[in-house]
């Protein structure tokens, strides 16, 4: 593994999933290459101290890339199309990480790219921390069933849904009233079953597209997703049950998640140490599992992470690494 050298455009690099690479790059003592951010035009006379030296936010609409040779897009839907369009055409490789760009004809999926690809498409963060940990359990033995509800931060619609969640607790602890302009239903105080239009089935967006994501990778296993959104501004909380196809022992399976990169197991029962939101749900890369029970061939667990670090930030950096 080597260093980032490459000339980095982060684009959108005001909204909630800009902050976490640009942190994220300012911690990574690996990254030694050249840093541009970019933005709307609302934002263009902002700017980030980086490394003790302050960097201005650039109109993304204004600026010229040619001395780009990699881009972050955290961008919204409306004009994910357009920037990449434009990247591509001034031979900018272009990271999707918001997802707005999966059906585009040049996406490859992170996992299936390589040096030439142009346009690499992240996976929905929840898939991107599921995955690892499942590849981890079946390693020990081959999985049949893994079922996952998650407890999904609002963070997860970026800046708007943080600031919805901090109005609405604002307005109704006031006594005054409220208005629902991200999510469907009032957030503060409440849990929200679904986000997203249903199918025939009962499942969301969301949730079919990490379904989709964790069967490519282990297409013999039932899987089933269900997210509930909960009032919490940052951190997954994700129960899982699964089971193998053969009795396994407890200690092969934490052998078997310590060997993944970034993934631990947290031991012990004192519920002041427990692992949660308010202490790991934010600026964490680590994948973090508690409460880690087996039953012969069953097992349970509670797995805390933060979808936009542990999820997006960090394969999309080890990628960029491992290519160092």
């Amino acid at each position: 593994m080597g260093a980032i050298t490459q000339s980095v455009g982060l684009f959108g690099a005001t909204g909630e999933l800009g902050r976490a690479f640009f942190d994220a790059l300012e911690e990574q003592g690996a990254f030694v290459g050249r840093l541009r951010l970019f933005a709307s035009e609302r934002s263009g006379e902002e700017s980030r101290v980086f490394r003790d030296r302050p960097l201005a936010v650039e109109v993304a609409d204004d600026a010229d890339f040619d001395d780009l040779n990699e881009a972050i897009l955290a961008v919204p839907a409306e004009v994910a199309d357009d920037l990449a369009a434009r990247l591509l055409a001034a031979g900018v490789r272009v990271w999707d990480a918001s997802g707005h760009l999966r059906a585009h004809p040049q996406a490859v999926k992170l996992a299936e790219a390589g040096p030439d690809s142009a346009l690499v498409v992240l996976a929905d963060p929840l898939a991107g921390i599921l995955a690892p940990v499942a590849q981890a359990l079946a390693s020990v033995s081959p999985l049949q069933r893994l079922d996952v509800t998650v407890l999904a931060p609002v963070s997860l619609r970026g800046r708007a849904g943080v600031g919805e969640l901090a109005r609405q607790t604002g307005e109704l602890l006031n006594g005054r009233g409220i208005s629902t302009e991200t999510w469907p239903q009032q957030v503060a105080f409440n849990i929200l079953s679904a986000d997203s239009a249903l199918d025939g089935n009962g499942t969301g967006t969301r949730e079919r597209r990490v379904r989709q994501a964790l069967t490519a990778v282990l297409p013999q296993v039932r899987i089933h997703i269900r997210q509930l959104v909960v009032p919490v501004f940052y951190g997954a909380t994700m129960s899982l049950h699964w089971q193998h196809e053969a009795a396994v022992q407890r200690a092969a399976v934490v052998a078997a998640l310590a060997r993944v990169p970034g993934v631990r197991v947290h031991e012990g029962g004192d519920l002041a140490e427990l692992p949660s939101p308010v202490g790991l749900g934010v600026d964490n890369n680590d994948i973090t599992l508690s409460r880690l029970g087996i039953d012969a061939g069953d097992g349970l667990a509670v797995l805390l992470a933060d979808p936009l670090r542990a999820g997006l930030v960090r394969p999309l950096l080890a990628a960029l690494l491992n290519e160092g």
